[in-house]
């Protein structure tokens, strides 16, 4: 019993967009050869990733508003969302195989499980402090005279102080596994 889900304009954001797990949505149409070789696929996936993964289908003739606002030029395509936004897509009527690793690539990416998403949470957060902190420290040698106003040094405080906590987070992190 396949468990892809039949989309529509109406239900397009809170089928895809608002999904807890990361979605496919599978633009196509009945008269569309190709679509009609890849369905199987995408029935056979949904079983399999049933809980990991959410597998969905829109046909583009009966739901131009979101067709449209997707740019559907070409069917099949499938695009895939995490969180409410893009990540991925697959223009054509592709094997198997390519369809699975780009689920599985994308379940790297963006686990669905509380350790997992804290992982890649926290990743993303201290690599992104770590960049602005570098940032920070080169205007600080660039900027004649900013060490002589309290301001700037208010600012550069927090800053080491936002190094010293995203150092901790990295050292939490490691322990996460």
């Amino acid at each position: 019993m396949s468990k892809v889900i039949e989309v529509t304009d109406q239900n397009f954001d809170e089928e895809v967009l608002r999904s807890d797990l990361p979605t496919e949505i599978d633009f196509w149409a009945p008269w569309c050869g190709p679509c009609r070789m890849v369905s199987p696929i995408y029935d056979k996936l949904s079983e399999q990733y049933d809980g990991q993964f959410k597998f969905c289908k829109i046909n583009v003739d009966e739901n131009q508003q979101t067709a449209m606002k997707y740019q559907i030029m070409s069917i099949p395509m499938q695009k895939f969302f995490v969180d409410g936004q893009q990540v991925d897509e697959i223009l054509g009527a592709v094997p198997e195989n390519t369809i699975r690793a780009m689920v599985d690539s994308i379940i790297r990416r963006f686990p669905t499980d509380e350790e997992g998403r804290l992982k890649v949470l926290l990743t993303s957060w201290t690599d992104h402090n770590k960049q602005y902190a570098e940032k920070f420290m080169k205007w600080r040698e660039r900027a004649n005279g900013a060490k002589q106003k309290a301001f700037y040094n208010s600012i550069l405080q927090e800053v080491q102080d936002l190094e010293k906590t995203n150092d901790k987070l990295s050292e939490l992190l490691g322990e996460i596994g």
